[in-house]
C-alpha cells in the first residue's frame, strides 16, 4: 500500500468554465480545504481501471476544486488486505471523505472501517459492491452491475432478438459471481433462457475448452461474467462465433479491447459513460484528460472525475466540512451536471443516470443506436 500527497494548483480559467455546474468552495457551506482520500488500484490486476480512475480524480481536483480539497492518493494494490490497510491509514490521517477502492471485493473489505467511524465513501468503480450490507455511508458513483447488465441484455433482446444464451463465469472471483447473478436476473426479466452455465477456474480450466462448451449448443448469445484479466482471452477464443457476445463491466475496458484486437468487434457492453457522449461537459473533459495524460479517457476516468463533481456539489450544501455534514448533504444534492450526465441519488444511495449501451467496432466503444 502506497500513499501520495497530491498538491493541486488552482486553475482559474478552467474552473470558471465549470463553476456554474459544480459550485466553488467560495460559495460552499464548508470551510476548506477538506481532506479527501482517493484509494485506487495503481498496481495489481485492476491497474487498468485504477490508474484511469485516479487520473480522473486528480484532474477534477486540479480543474474544479479551487483549493477546497486536500487530496491524498493511495494504492490498494488490487488486494483486499492492502486496500484495508490503505483505508485504515487514510482514516488515521484524517480523511473526511474517501473515494474508492477500485475493486468491489476490495471495497467490501475496506469500506466497513469508514462506516464504523462515520466517514462517507464514494464508490467510484464498485459495480458489484453490496452497499446495503455495509451501511448508509456508502454512495455509488458508477452504475451497478445490475443496471449495466440489464441495459445490455435488454438491448440484446429488443434489438437483436436474443432468446437463448450461455453464461460463462468464475466462481472463485467475487466480481464474477456478482456479475453472473446480474446476468441471470436480466435474462429472466427479458424472457431469455440461459441454456447452460460454464465455469472457468484460473489455472485449472482452459479458456478454449470453456468457450467451446459454451458455444456447443449454438446459443443466440454468450454472456461473459468475467474479470478483465481473462476477458481478452475469451474474446479471442469466441471471435468466430455467430452468437452475440455480451460482457459485464469487466469487459468495459479500453485495455481489454486493445489486447483482443479484432476479437472484440461486435461485443456489447454497457458502461457508466462513453467517450462519444454528446454532453458538452464530457467533451471538455475528454480534451483536458487527453492533454494531461497523453491518452484518451475511459469510463473509469470519467467516474473518477465525476466523483469530485458530486463531492463539490455536496460541499456546497453542507453546513460544515465535517464528515457528518457531508453525509447529510450527499442526500440533498438533487441533480448535478457531471461528465456522466445529470447525476442524482435515489433512497438507496444508487445513482439514477442511464447506462451507455456500447458496441465495440474497429477497436473502439461506440454508442449503440
Amino acid at each position: 500500500m502506497r500513499r501520495t500527497r497530491v498538491l493541486i494548483p488552482a486553475l482559474a480559467l478552467t474552473f470558471a468554465v465549470v463553476a456554474a455546474a459544480c459550485g466553488s468552495s467560495s460559495d460552499s457551506g464548508t470551510t476548506g480545504p477538506i481532506a479527501v482520500a482517493s484509494i485506487a488500484s495503481s498496481t495489481g490486476s485492476a491497474s487498468a481501471y485504477g490508474i484511469a480512475q485516479q487520473n480522473g480524480t486528480v484532474l477534477a481536483v486540479t480543474e474544479l476544486a479551487d483549493g477546497s480539497i486536500d487530496l491524498s492518493t493511495y494504492d490498494d494494490l488490487s488486494d483486499p488486505q492492502a486496500g484495508t490497510d490503505a483505508m485504515k491509514r487514510a482514516l488515521s490521517e484524517g480523511a473526511t471523505v474517501v473515494l474508492g477502492p477500485t475493486l468491489s471485493p476490495v471495497a467490501a473489505a475496506a469500506d466497513p472501517f469508514a462506516q464504523a467511524v462515520g466517514v462517507p465513501v464514494l464508490g467510484v468503480t464498485n459495480a458489484t459492491l453490496d452497499m446495503a450490507a455495509i451501511g448508509n455511508l456508502i454512495w455509488r458513483v458508477s452504475l451497478s452491475e445490475n443496471a449495466m447488465v440489464s441495459a445490455s441484455v435488454n438491448y440484446a433482446e429488443s434489438k437483436k432478438s436474443v432468446k437463448t444464451a450461455t453464461l460463462i463465469w468464475e466462481p472463485s472471483d467475487g466480481y464474477s459471481a456478482g456479475s453472473a447473478a446480474s446476468f441471470r436476473a436480466a435474462a429472466k426479466a427479458n424472457g431469455i433462457t440461459i441454456t447452460s452455465e460454464q465455469t472457468y477456474v484460473d489455472g485449472s480450466t482452459s479458456v478454449d475448452v470453456v468457450a467451446g462448451a459454451a458455444l456447443a449448443s449454438s446459443p443466440d448469445a454468450v454472456f461473459f461474467a468475467l474479470r478483465s484479466a481473462v476477458a481478452d482471452d475469451f474474446l479471442v477464443a469466441t471471435a468466430s462465433t455467430k452468437a452475440l457476445r455480451v460482457g459485464g463491466n469487466g469487459f468495459n475496458s479500453a485495455a481489454v479491447v486493445a489486447s483482443s484486437g479484432a476479437g472484440a468487434d461486435g461485443l456489447i457492453v454497457s458502461g457508466s459513460w462513453n467517450i462519444n457522449s454528446p454532453n458538452a461537459m464530457s467533451k471538455r473533459f475528454v480534451e483536458a484528460y487527453t492533454k494531461a495524460n497523453n491518452v484518451a479517457p475511459d469510463s473509469f476516468a470519467a467516474q473518477g472525475y465525476a466523483a469530485i463533481q458530486i463531492l463539490l456539489a455536496a460541499m456546497k450544501k453542507a453546513k460544515t466540512s465535517s464528515s457528518a455534514d457531508i453525509q447529510v448533504a450527499l442526500s440533498k444534492i438533487g441533480t448535478v451536471e457531471t461528465v456522466l450526465g445529470p447525476f442524482g441519488y435515489d433512497a438507496q444511495n444508487e445513482p439514477t443516470y442511464p447506462a451507455a449501451v456500447q458496441i465495440v467496432q474497429g477497436g473502439a466503444f461506440t454508442l449503440a443506436s
